[in-house]
């Protein structure tokens, strides 16, 4: 008795389980039927191509096409334009420039408590700072120092925004031309009698008397234009 009851209770708990975990059902036809087997999943061979392989993209269609940026074009500079140098001078705190400007004509620019000092005449350009026979002048962005002048003692810096001018130093001037006197008419025949005197002495040879060819009773007298004898006193 005890045996049976204990199979009765197995199978109890056996249909409780079974409902719990597939849902049981009077009515469904498959009651009781065993459940189909599971299917192992197969993996992809080396040859055929695998479903979950994602298909090739065109980078150039996909990505955001970024432009190069466009080259910039070289910027338009006016024409450089030249100071010369002429003279520096300091009074105290004040200074004193002589400048030639490009126009070739030259001007005082005054320079005051070292303090920077636009040009007159040229309100771009500014005198920025005055030394014993240099100076420095800053020159407008859209005229740049660009390039040396060795004839005006410039030069550029590096960054194209200043320019230091020299005093030059002038070359030794050349020893003046001997003046000739004026001929006159006197000196005119002065020199015609010269000249004529110079050809009529032309051949003229100095006569040189030895002792040994003194005759007794004389004696020789020996001038400029030759020797000649005289009677002894």
């Amino acid at each position: 008795m005890k045996y049976i009851l204990t199979i009765l209770t197995i199978a109890v708990f056996g249909l409780f389980g079974e409902v719990k975990a597939t849902g049981f059902d009077l009515f469904e036809p498959d009651r009781g039927k065993a459940p189909p087997p599971k299917v192992a999943p197969t993996s992809p061979s080396s040859n055929s191509k695998s479903s979950l392989e994602k298909p090739l993209t065109n980078p150039f269609l996909t990505a955001r096409f970024i432009p190069s940026p466009r080259p910039r074009k070289p910027k338009k500079f006016r024409p450089q334009k030249d100071f010369s140098l002429v003279g520096t001078s300091k009074i105290g705190d004040k200074h004193a420039v002589v400048l030639k400007g490009p126009d070739n004509k030259e001007f005082i620019q005054r320079f005051e408590d070292n303090a920077p000092t636009y040009i007159k005449g040229y309100d771009q350009y500014i005198l920025v700072s005055v030394k014993p026979r240099e100076i420095q002048i800053e020159y407008p962005e859209d005229s740049p120092c660009r390039k040396d002048n060795p004839k005006k003692a410039l030069t550029c810096s590096v960054d194209k925004k200043m320019a230091t001018l020299k005093l030059g130093r002038l070359k030794a001037l050349p020893p003046p031309k001997p003046v000739r006197p004026k001929r006159t008419a006197a000196s005119k025949k002065r020199a015609a009698e010269r000249k004529k005197r110079q050809k009529l002495y032309k051949n003229f040879k100095k006569q040189v008397i030895k002792d040994k060819d003194v005759p007794p009773g004389m004696r020789v007298v020996r001038t400029p234009f030759g020797d000649r004898l005289v009677p002894k006193k």
